[in-house]
């Protein structure tokens, strides 16, 4: 009987390996993929400055003077973008440039996008420390970050981008700027120095 017994022990030990080989010739390969980014931004950017809506208002082309560069005597639209959350550890400056559409005859202001858009005008960004023209696809100087907040100013003209040219006996002259409407669309790039 002790004999039997170890046999039977014997037995129900086997079944159990054979068993548990089984489950494991039913396993399924899988995958686990892991996801994330890390940047090296010192800040975020203000929700209010992520999409940002520019109103220039009407400007008459009596405004502008008859030399093609000459910013409207209307005045410029001041703006300006927001960064938030600023931590200034290791990265202690910032720099922003702005890049869109280029007018045709003047790559450093913006052209019109869309139909039925003003001929003639461009709109030029400046920086609002120094009243100096930002020309599109070209980084600021820097600014300082201070923790916390930050508020970049600038503003926007409206710029002449085609002189009048006066008449002659029997032919009349034609205007460099006609009327429509204003749309430029500008995106903006913070560099963290």
């Amino acid at each position: 009987m002790f004999q039997t017994i170890g046999k039977y022990t014997a037995l129900c030990g086997s079944t159990l390996l054979i068993a548990m080989a089984a489950a494991t010739v039913h396993a399924a390969d899988g995958q686990v993929e892991f996801t994330g980014s890390v940047n090296d931004n010192a800040c975020t950017i203000n929700s209010e400055s992520v999409k940002k809506s520019v109103d220039m208002g009407q400007v008459r082309i009596a405004d502008f003077p008859n030399t093609v560069g000459a910013v409207a005597t209307s005045g410029a639209t001041p703006f300006s973008i927001s960064l938030e959350n600023c931590s200034g550890s290791t990265l202690k400056n910032a720099s922003i440039k702005f890049s869109g559409q280029q007018a045709a005859s003047d790559a450093t202001v913006l052209g019109m996008v869309g139909s039925n858009q003003v001929s003639g005008v461009g709109i030029q960004i400046a920086d609002a420390r120094t009243g100096d023209k930002l020309p599109l696809n070209t980084a600021s100087t820097d600014y300082v970050l201070r923790p916390q907040s930050n508020t970049f100013d600038f503003t926007a003209s409206y710029v002449r981008l085609v002189a009048d040219t006066p008449g002659t006996e029997g032919a009349p002259g034609t205007r460099g700027i006609g009327t429509g409407q204003v749309n430029a669309l500008a995106t903006f790039d913070v560099t963290y120095k």
